[in-house]
């Protein structure tokens, strides 16, 4: 995603409004499978702060993927923001995040890291999601299911044994 720049970079006090959209698509991402249905929306601005440019963006959209407990399909929102001061010789400005060449800005790195960084650690369908039994694998939202999930110590079994009847 490039931005040209060139009426900001040499312009004390110039500044540059951001108003783009980012093709994501489908990825894998710490175990899970993400998909970006439609472009996700950067926003932002670029300004000249005398000794340096100050980069502000935004990203926001929605995506699907799967409840990390029962598995059924969930629909979110992510929003991520980041502020980047980049300061010295303009031309030769090249990181992770922005790469610029000439008057050229790309902050398709950037865009990338705050979708990224915006994902939740876990994907729930909801906050009291049962999810599935360890035994059977039925889904607990949707009905119960008979197996006994009573757990004991392993560090007690011998006195289960020793009791006969396996209660402790």
């Amino acid at each position: 995603m490039k931005i040209n720049i060139a009426g900001v970079i040499n312009c004390d006090g110039a500044k540059l409004n951001v108003e783009k959209e980012a093709v994501i698509g489908s990825f894998e991402f710490a175990g899970n499978e993400y998909s970006f249905e439609n472009p996700v929306r950067v926003t932002g601005e670029i300004r000249n702060i005398g000794s340096a440019l100050k980069i502000a963006l935004k990203v926001e959209g929605e995506y699907t993927s799967y409840c990390d407990r029962c598995g059924c399909e969930v629909a979110a929102s992510i929003s991520g923001e980041a502020e980047e001061n980049i300061t010295g010789e303009a031309v030769e400005i090249d990181s992770e995040m922005f790469v610029l060449n000439g008057h050229v800005l790309d902050i398709s790195g950037a865009v990338e890291s705050l979708v990224y960084s915006s994902l939740p650690m876990r994907n729930l369908c909801s906050d009291d999601c049962k999810g599935l039994c360890s035994k059977c694998g039925t889904d607990l939202n949707k009905s119960e299911c008979n197996c006994d999930t009573t757990r004991y110590d392993p560090r007690f079994a011998i006195f289960r044994k020793l009791a006969g009847n396996g209660e402790v």
